[in-house]
């Protein structure tokens, strides 16, 4: 035999290995699939789509671990790229932070920028991997960083306000946000609706209300900051206010009178209201007497329970 022929029985032989690997995928087999991506990387060891092939047979497998031991080995050739396509890079980002492994997400992120320093889709990444890690401080570098490469950038101020607020820096997070929303005043509610979170977050309850002030402000026909406010006031344990705040978003939504109450029950169901919850579960069974789900959570509020 030649060595074209040669060549050829080894490209068909690999392609039947890819068909049966392939096959055991869709039917749950993924120890089968596992050994026959390694014999196929075995035979082509320059071949990365069958390194990332087997990462993602080990990733539906649920065999984590060795899932991302294949997309670290991607990475490594990634890094050394001149264009770098971060397609290894992405899926551990996303696996670091569904699995809540952060420390572990700044060190590749940090190896990223490291290699692709101007990267500038790579810094946001630092930035949040520094706030989750409580690295607060490298975190608003990171952010200010941004906005100086992209001033016109509303997202990057943001950031940079979510993390000020981390640092309790509250008057440069508001003016972080008051510039984002100059960039882009039609998403002003938008802006302001997320710091308003970020504030609640971290306990600073008075700055949330504030925050969510402006945002009825710019828009006091939208249901959902009027529900945002309730909620606060649930928090709280303003209750009144609370009941006030959902009264007005079902005036402005009578067509969701059922969902906005039985979110307001599954609010105080959270905050130990129970008493409150059976009222709110109640007016959500008067406007949809047909929603099992809500008989359901009128029945746990009763007793005392959560869902």
């Amino acid at each position: 035999m030649g060595q074209r022929d040669h060549n050829v029985d080894n490209k068909h032989v690999s392609e039947q290995m890819c068909k049966a690997a392939e096959g055991h995928l869709q039917k749950g087999e993924y120890r089968a699939a596992i050994d026959l991506y390694r014999k196929l990387i075995e035979r082509h060891p320059g071949d990365d789509s069958f390194v990332l092939a087997l990462a993602w047979a080990y990733h539906d497998g649920g065999f984590m671990d060795e899932a991302v031991g294949c997309f670290e080995t991607l990475l490594e050739k990634e890094l050394q790229r001149k264009i770098f396509t971060g397609f290894a890079f992405d899926e551990l980002v996303r696996i670091f932070k569904r699995d809540g492994h952060y420390d572990r997400l700044v060190m590749i992120c940090e190896r990223a920028m490291a290699a692709q320093p101007e990267d500038y889709a790579l810094m946001g990444d630092l930035g949040e991997a520094y706030l989750k890690t409580g690295r607060i401080e490298k975190a608003v570098a990171v952010f200010r960083k941004m906005t100086d490469l992209e001033p016109d950038d509303a997202m990057a101020y943001s950031l940079l306000g979510n993390a000020l607020v981390a640092l309790e820096s509250f008057e440069e997070a508001e003016a972080a946000y008051e510039r984002a929303t100059a960039i882009e005043p039609t998403m002003a509610g938008a802006y302001y609706s997320r710091l308003s979170e970020v504030y609640r977050q971290a306990g600073h309850y008075d700055r949330a209300i504030r925050a969510l002030d402006r945002c009825i402000r710019e828009n006091t026909s939208e249901p959902v900051y009027h529900l945002l406010f309730g909620d606060i006031m649930v928090e709280k344990g303003d209750i009144d206010a609370a009941l006030i705040a959902y009264e007005r978003a079902v005036k402005l939504r009578p067509d969701f009178t059922g969902a906005y109450y039985n979110r307001l029950g599954n609010t105080l169901v959270r905050f130990s209201h129970h008493e409150k919850a059976v009222t709110a579960f109640r007016k959500a069974i008067t406007a949809e007497p047909d929603n099992p789900f809500y008989i359901l959570y009128l029945a746990g509020a009763e007793r005392g329970q959560t869902y």
